[in-house]
C-alpha cells in the first residue's frame, strides 16, 4: 500500500511528530511505501519523491509576514497546489493526516478528496473541539466540556 503521511513538521520537533515519524517507519517495515508532506525545514528527516514542501511558517516573525499570516492559516493555496503535485507523482492509496492546522490548513483535505483518496486523521489534542485546545476553564481552574456538544464556551486564556 502507498501511504502519504502529512504533518506540518517533518522532523522530531515534539511528541506528535515523534509519533508520526515512528508510525511511518513501522509502516515501511511492514512493507508499505511511505512518503511525507509538510513544511520545508533544514531539519526534515523524511521526504517525498516530488520534492514538494510548503514554505516554512514561523509565527514569531515581524513585518509584512506577520500581517499576512492570518490569511494563510485559514486556507493555503500553496499547500493545496503542492500536495496535488505529491499526489500526482506518488499516487497514494491512503493519506494519514496528523497536525495540519495553521501551516497546512484544511485546503489539503479538499485536494485529497478531489482525488478520491481515503483519509484518516490522528488528532493529538482538543483543538478541533475546543477554542483553547485544552478543555480547561482558566477562571474556575476546572476541566470544561461545554464545547463537546457543539456549544462553544468562551476560551479564556
Amino acid at each position: 500500500m502507498k501511504i502519504l503521511m502529512v504533518n506540518k513538521f517533518l522532523y522530531p520537533k515534539g511528541g506528535a511528530e515523534t509519533y508520526f515519524l515512528k508510525i511511518g517507519s513501522y509502516l515501511e517495515m511492514a512493507g508499505h511505501q511511505v512518503e511525507y508532506f509538510g513544511m520545508y525545514d533544514e531539519k526534515n528527516t523524511v521526504s517525498n519523491s516530488a520534492n514538494e514542501y510548503t514554505t516554512n511558517m514561523d509565527f514569531h516573525v515581524t513585518g509584512i509576514k506577520k500581517i499576512i499570516y492570518p490569511i494563510h492559516i485559514i486556507y493555503s493555496l500553496e499547500a493545496k497546489r503542492k500536495i496535488r503535485n505529491v499526489i500526482l507523482k506518488f499516487k497514494p492509496d491512503i493519506v494519514h493526516l496528523n497536525n495540519i492546522n495553521f501551516q497546512l490548513t484544511p485546503s489539503i483535505i479538499e485536494e485529497i478528496k478531489e482525488h478520491k483518496i481515503p483519509i484518516i486523521q490522528t488528532v493529538h489534542d482538543y483543538q478541533m473541539i475546543c477554542p483553547n485546545h485544552l478543555l480547561f476553564d482558566f477562571q474556575t481552574k476546572k476541566t470544561c466540556e461545554l464545547c463537546i456538544n457543539g456549544r462553544f464556551a468562551p476560551a479564556i486564556l
